[in-house]
């Protein structure tokens, strides 16, 4: 990172400061002293040099030519996006995170044909392969083929259900919201933001289920494969004519993200090294991955997925090894190491993923959160834990002096935790959130995991006020105006307050004049049921189209009362549906 980039970063710290605690707060010299150490430490230290080293892969836009008839887009946006030429058409296999993004993909693959858009592939369901879809519908009224597995559906639902959750955490692991960021370990950087949320999802219309699928498309025979690992929905192609394997998220030339910390079950190891013996055994001669570059030669390719594959059961093996002994998740961590030999491969790098992170996935995929120490299975919580602590010192106010204590000896770590226990007992602890700052600033600059830098960093920020994780409106109304009408009822299901409506026992029947769709929920001993259905038992029945109904959600509800009766009708009692909606979390 270069001086000027350390001295923006500084003066947004610098602005934030003063606007939490005004000028007394920021003219105290030992804090002023220590967060511009902090920040412009980061510049010299090794793994920031060798993240801008790595930024060389995909640090500017550009169309690679694979074969006469592949085409990488890298550099555009966090994902490639790739183009496959056909007789009278194109088939395009992933879409990047926004539309912006799209569009200059777009533009750049029309220097090279003008063929039309005649199929999509959709490898698997993250948002920087899926979101930038309607860039590449040109023509509306002749849509192009929409593929994915069928597991898809199933994926987009979970993230769905957890989008609140989910969304803060990929802003921090993504950085999202700094103002400067090297790279995101895998590609460029992700082009999505709380505010920037250029979203055109369009969900698949041609689904296929178990390991293979032929298709032929603008007279390109492919193979689509699914090939499970970065996620359980994920799929590749095979291009027989070109020897050419597009390989999705499951190659990186970096350690793979066998768990990612903005929250997902982990990955499953050994899927994922049967799917890379899968592309072992079809001797490709080009391997095209949806982040960083191609690669050529069936010799090298051989070897690089063997070495790759080997990693992967490496973590999985020494993980499963430690934990029969009986040691700790956290133990294990530290104890599970790749061998110097694979350690030091170009594309095991830990730029991504880490393999301290990867072991803890492993532990909970066979063992599950409790690690088998009793002290785990009814803990205090941190709030409870912090209070006891700080009573065992001596107060709140000696835990934050051993915490600066410990961040003025490097020793961050605990600097960290005893801030956070101290900021827990007392939110206005100036001390401890200084404290809490740099050591967050710190660790993150030692993180060779673009990941792990990013989060560090971002949650630094937070506490600084600079930057919220937040959802925003901005997100919201654009992830309502995607979402298929079925998965916003369903996200219902887990938007219900029991605290305040367990007496509720009422049916609701959706009908949506413009789709002919029906909708049934049902409310019963506290939880919300949701049929795709009609049905002749409601106690309610509603009205509406579903343009109407995601206005209503978009305003949070408050739409209702101002909707015309043409656009809107309610039978069956306008205070019991009042009532209902009244029922359910609007953030």
């Amino acid at each position: 990172m270069n001086s000027a980039m350390s001295k923006g970063i500084y003066f947004a710290v610098g602005l934030a400061l003063i606007a939490l605690g005004g000028n007394w707060y920021w003219n105290s010299q030992t804090r002023r002293t220590r967060i511009e150490r902090a920040w412009n430490d980061m510049t010299g230290h090794d793994t920031a040099k060798k993240h801008e080293q790595h930024s060389k892969t995909f640090n500017r836009p550009q169309v690679l030519k694979v074969t006469p008839k592949i085409y990488c887009a890298i550099g555009y946006a966090l994902a490639n996006s790739l183009m496959i030429i056909g007789k009278d058409g194109i088939v395009i296999v992933d879409v990047t995170e926004s539309v912006t993004a799209g569009q200059e993909v777009m533009k750049a693959f029309r220097k090279i044909t003008t063929k039309p858009v005649k199929a999509i592939i959709y490898t698997h369901n993250h948002a920087d392969h899926t979101f930038g879809a309607t860039a590449f519908i040109e023509n509306k009224n002749k849509m192009p083929e929409i593929w994915a597995h069928n597991d898809i559906l199933r994926q987009f639902q979970r993230v769905f259900y957890t989008n609140g959750a989910f969304l803060r955490r990929a802003m921090r692991q993504f950085g999202a919201l700094l103002s400067q960021t090297i790279n995101a370990g895998i590609g460029f950087n992700l082009r999505l933001d709380t505010e920037n949320t250029d979203i055109g999802l369009v969900y698949p219309t041609k689904l296929f289920q178990g390991k293979e699928r032929d298709i032929e498309v603008a007279g390109l025979k492919l193979k689509l494969i699914h090939i499970p690992g970065e996620t359980a929905d994920q799929i590749g192609v095979w291009v027989p004519d070109e020897k050419a394997f597009l390989c999705a998220d499951d190659i990186y030339k970096a350690f793979p993200n066998l768990y990612a910390i903005r929250g997902t079950p982990a990955r499953d190891l050994l899927d994922w090294t049967s799917s890379i013996d899968t592309m072992i055994a079809l001797h490709p001669e080009h391997l095209v991955p949806s982040h960083t570059r191609p690669i050529k030669g069936d010799r090298y390719i051989k070897d690089l997925l063997t070495s790759y594959r080997d990693a992967i059961q490496y973590v999985h093996d020494q993980t499963i090894r430690y934990t029969n002994k009986g040691y700790h998740p956290n133990e294990i961590a530290t104890l599970v190491k790749l061998p110097k030999y694979l350690a030091k491969l170009p594309y095991l790098q830990e730029f991504y993923g880490t393999v301290e992170w990867s072991s803890k996935g492993v532990f909970n995929t066979y063992m599950g959160w409790f690690s088998g120490d009793p002290v785990e299975l009814s803990p205090f919580t941190p709030d409870e834990t912090a209070t006891r602590m700080a009573k065992l010192v001596g107060g709140a106010n000696v835990l934050s002096a051993q915490a600066k204590d410990a961040s003025e000896k490097g020793d961050h770590q605990w600097a960290l935790m005893l801030s956070s226990y101290a900021l827990r007992v007392n939110p206005d602890d100036v001390m401890a959130k200084d404290v809490k700052v740099t050591s967050l600033m710190a660790l993150g600059k030692r993180q060779m995991s673009a990941n792990g830098r990013h989060y560090f960093f971002t949650t630094a920020m937070e506490e600084l006020g600079e930057v919220s994780a937040e959802v925003s409106d901005v997100q919201r109304k654009k992830f309502i105006e995607n979402v298929p009408i079925l998965n916003l009822f369903k996200m219902l299901q887990v938007r219900f307050m029991p605290e305040s409506c367990s007496h509720l026992n009422i049916t609701i029947l959706f009908a949506f004049k413009d789709t002919k769709q029906f909708v049934r929920v049902q409310v019963r001993n506290s939880i919300v049921l949701v049929f795709d259905k009609p049905s002749q038992i409601f106690d309610i029945k509603v009205s509406t189209t579903e343009k109407i109904w995601k206005e209503i959600l978009i305003s949070k509800y408050a739409a209702v009362s101002s909707l015309a009766s043409g656009e809107f009708s309610v039978e069956g009692g306008l205070l019991k549906f009042r009532e209902f909606i009244g029922c359910f979390e609007t953030n």
